[in-house]
């Protein structure tokens, strides 16, 4: 599991995570932004359009928490592109006044 990978939960929802790479070993869970689908939300300073691999928006304010073992059954659809995930962290920085 990577920050920048976007997964489909075995429930269904599309997430894409962004805590660091090797949190999930060291505490058992991860951040995520859940993401909607392309076209429900403008391209803004807070919701960042992503094309590949799944076309969706990321809210930055949709943070969830997950426990690791909520992606036993989930699928992996990949990364998204450098340039898309700097404008995540941009909104994240935005969101949290950083």
């Amino acid at each position: 599991m990577n920050r920048g990978e976007i997964w489909t939960l075995a429930d269904g929802r599309n997430v894409l995570l962004i805590s660091l790479t090797g949190l999930e070993e060291a505490y058992g869970a991860v951040l995520a932004l859940v993401l909607h689908d392309s076209g429900r939300y403008p391209d803004t300073a807070m919701s960042i359009v992503i094309g590949d691999p799944l076309p969706c928006t990321a809210v930055a304010v949709n943070i969830v928490q997950l426990r690791v073992d909520r992606f036993e059954g989930a699928k992996l659809l990949g990364p998204v592109d450098t340039a898309a995930m700097a404008r995540v962290d941009a909104a994240l920085r935005a969101v949290q006044d950083l």
